[in-house]
């Protein structure tokens, strides 16, 4: 039958080999060049996604250092060690702020040099901000008036008076006493401390008055903001061994401001941790104002803990007024196209991450900053 015929009664020729094939082709390059265009979109919405993540996260880790830092000293002593009405002078120092660059993790200088972060560490009220009041202290044990202002359930009041924590007793001249919490009774809305708590009279001229009634109760403790190691389960190892990513956290601190009680991740990745432009009242006559600027974390603390900010014995935290703080976040999503600008020296611009598996890419960082009063702190000038 000749191809007309074939035509005439609806046949027609089918595409030979090579038509086929290159069909094929074409079909296999469109497709190609979709999944590419598809990955690449992902890519960037993931990236997209990533810097939502480390802005919310950044500005979740800030509000929570600003909130504890702007309550300084309102219920707490700066200072006890020079405080006079801090009587009697407690076991352990208590200051309201001290930095460290001794335990705050810094990941591999030698890909990221110039890398310190430091570690933030408060007392005061920083996880209970109520206010209780005494019927009567006896021996080691304080009873509290139940005026509603007490935790409703056992629950509630075990986390309050926990045996971490301090208990403040003011009295009306303004005189406070800190002793360690060693146990509580939530039938009877008693405290007992590590005392016995002193009696004024018969030369004794720390102490409480008449049978310790209408003082001022608060529950004070330590919090310290840091970066760590992320070793949670399944957390992601380097080639060494070594976890790959860091978190930041704010850890409730023991009794000597050391032993970590509790932890929270206020977030993932974070690298840097810094503190800079810090003004300070060095004059501690509450008539004469003698401001001094400090621009790094340097000036005002070095290894060791020395340093006016530091935790050794010479710091003078009740001289702060205000300072910046910034946090640096790291990309979970790495960038192949990206190029490592490695930090040239300390306090500069941190702007990219290199892991040791470099790979996969740098990771882009991202640094968000706050600028923090304290006018607790004035008002306590010592």
């Amino acid at each position: 039958m000749s191809n007309n015929r074939m035509e005439l009664f609806g046949f027609s020729r089918g595409f030979n080999l090579i038509e086929l094939l290159m069909a094929l082709a074409l079909t296999t390059i469109v497709f190609m060049a979709s999944v590419q265009m598809f990955v690449k979109q992902s890519e960037v919405m993931a990236q997209q996604n990533d810097l939502i993540d480390m802005n919310r996260e950044a500005r979740f880790a800030l509000e929570h250092l600003r909130q504890d830092l702007t309550s300084l000293a309102s219920n707490a002593t700066p200072n006890s060690d020079i405080d006079p009405l801090v009587c009697p002078k407690p076991p352990v120092d208590l200051r309201a702020l001290a930095l460290s660059l001794d335990d705050s993790y810094a990941m591999d200088t030698t890909l990221d040099p110039f890398v310190q972060p430091v570690s933030i560490k408060l007392f005061g009220s920083m996880d209970v901000k109520t206010r209780y009041h005494t019927t009567g202290i006896s021996g080691s044990t304080v009873l509290l008036l139940d005026d509603g202002t007490l935790p409703s359930t056992q629950p509630t009041w075990d986390v309050i008076f926990s045996a971490d924590r301090y208990l403040r007793l003011g009295g009306a001249d303004g005189t406070m006493m800190y002793f360690a919490i060693t146990s509580s009774n939530f039938g009877a809305k008693s405290v007992n401390v590590a005392g016995p708590i002193p009696r004024q009279g018969e030369g004794q001229v720390c102490g409480y008055l008449g049978l310790g009634a209408n003082y001022a109760v608060d529950v004070q403790n330590f919090v310290r903001y840091r970066i760590v190691q992320d070793n949670r389960p399944g957390a992601p190892r380097r080639a060494d061994n070594q976890p790959e990513n860091t978190l930041l956290v704010r850890e409730r601190l023991g009794l000597n401001g050391v032993t970590i009680v509790a932890q929270t991740i206020l977030a993932e990745n974070a690298v840097d941790m810094g503190v800079y432009d810090m003004l300070l009242d060095v004059d501690p006559t509450p008539q004469t104002l003698k401001i001094k600027y400090m621009p790094t974390a340097l000036d005002v603390v070095q290894s060791g803990g020395l340093g006016m900010l530091g935790y050794q014995s010479a710091a003078t935290p009740e001289a702060l007024r205000s300072m910046t703080v910034k946090v640096t976040l790291r990309s979970t999503w790495p960038d192949k196209n990206l190029v490592h600008r490695p930090r040239a020296q300390l306090f500069a611009p941190l702007e990219t991450w290199k892991v040791a598996d470099d790979q996969r890419g740098i990771y882009p960082t991202i640094t968000l900053a706050g600028r923090i009063a304290m006018p607790t702190m004035m008002s306590r000038n010592l």
